[in-house]
């Protein structure tokens, strides 16, 4: 399955301590594949770069290099979604551009996707996510 995982949710799902780790080890794995694009990749390693050690992002970030399970999708069209905090809109372009399956988020501000008919976007909380494919 093809996925967009939005920053919260990714970063969560990293540590082996957390309830969303089954997510990054099923990417790990080649369960599932992980979908990004360059401005994806910039605001997860700015994320990282918050909390983690240099030793981890060194790991992650040669995971992110040379995994066959991350594709890489940059999107050359706006649909602009996703109004209340644009900044989401650079998942669900890559999410529509990259034929995902379904985007990964907590974020309330994804819900107005499902009101949306075309371009279709399916959005899922890592919880059912687990619960339904892991």
């Amino acid at each position: 399955m093809n996925l967009v995982i939005d920053t919260n949710v990714l970063v969560e799902s990293i540590s082996s301590g957390s309830p969303y780790h089954k997510i990054f080890r099923s990417i790990i794995d080649g369960t599932n594949n992980l979908i990004i694009s360059n401005e994806i990749l910039l605001e997860y390693f700015e994320i990282f770069e918050r909390i983690y050690s240099e030793q981890t992002i060194r790991e992650i970030s040669i995971f992110f290099n040379y995994s066959p399970f991350i594709l890489k999708n940059n999107p050359h069209y706006r649909f602009n979604l996703i109004k209340v905090d644009e900044e989401d809109n650079k998942f669900v372009d890559c999410a529509i551009c990259g034929n995902c399956d379904l985007i990964v988020t907590s974020d309330h501000h994804f819900n107005v996707l499902k009101e949306i008919d075309f371009p279709k976007v399916s959005i899922i909380t890592p919880g059912e996510f687990i619960r339904q494919f892991l």
